[in-house]
């Protein structure tokens, strides 16, 4: 039996205009967006959580959810420590200020690359040009040393990783758009992909002892892919299939 993360919500969704917004949504920016958990009620459960050692993990879209939600982790933080390991879990909407506190207060995020298949086509409509480019920053989190793992967001998206990895290593959608990928600067290599869902998500959870990588005294977690990922064209990648999966050391599937 372990003890996981507190699960709370700062916000809504980008496509239902329900995510905080600072400056509003275009063309309406009267709109702000959605309050779910007030401050009032995090703050709670993050003085709460640091008594038991139990890590907070706030659902963030908008460029106002993660702003505030970064100040009450800062208040919670001894030494500028993130102790705990609390995350910031989608952290869609930002610009570099945030992006450079994240970096400085050890702030984890839980990123799921596969929501630029959609939101590539509204981003920029709904929150502008020049924010548009510094948001989806998971390139850059990743290349400045934050602690991001990726994640599918199951069950709203696929829980096959491939297509996120796609997602993520091509910036295009699943139907190969754009050409040249949505801010391709966020681009990161397929090694970097593919250990922010196995070594960075064991640190997530306080394993990376123990799970992430394919070494002795590690968990035998595995999969045998019917596709060098490494080699093969980028297209291909979103149709890889595992031939054989092990947990533990135990085979548990086998095509």
């Amino acid at each position: 039996l372990s003890v996981g993360a507190v699960k709370m919500f700062r916000d809504g969704s980008l496509g239902g205009r329900t995510a905080l917004l600072r400056e509003g949504y275009m063309p309406d920016q009267k709109n702000h967006g959605l309050e779910w958990h007030s401050m009032e009620e995090i703050r709670s459960y993050l003085a709460l959580a640091k008594q038991y050692g139990i890590p907070v993990v706030i659902h963030v879209i908008g460029d106002g959810a993660v702003e505030s939600v970064l100040e009450a982790f800062e208040e919670v933080q001894e030494n500028g420590k993130n102790e705990n390991r609390n995350a910031l879990i989608h952290c869609q909407i930002t610009d570099k200020a945030l992006l450079n506190r994240i970096q400085k207060d050890d702030i984890l995020v839980y990123a799921q690359p596969i929501f630029i298949d959609y939101d590539r086509t509204i981003v920029e409509p709904l929150c502008g040009k020049e924010l548009a480019s510094t948001s989806y920053a998971f390139g850059t989190l990743l290349k400045n040393g934050v602690h991001l793992s990726y994640g599918t967001d199951c069950p709203v998206e696929s829980c096959n990783p491939f297509p996120n990895l796609y997602t993520a290593i091509t910036r295009k959608g699943l139907d190969g758009q754009p050409e040249g990928g949505f801010h391709a600067e966020e681009c990161v290599d397929r090694e970097t992909a593919i250990d922010a869902y196995t070594y960075e998500s064991a640190y997530a959870e306080f394993l990376e002892d123990r799970k992430g990588r394919i070494q002795e005294g590690y968990y035998a977690d595995l999969v045998l892919l019917d596709t060098d990922i490494f080699t093969c064209e980028e297209e291909k990648i979103p149709g890889i299939l595992s031939d054989l999966t092990m947990v533990r050391g135990e085979i548990v599937y086998e095509r």
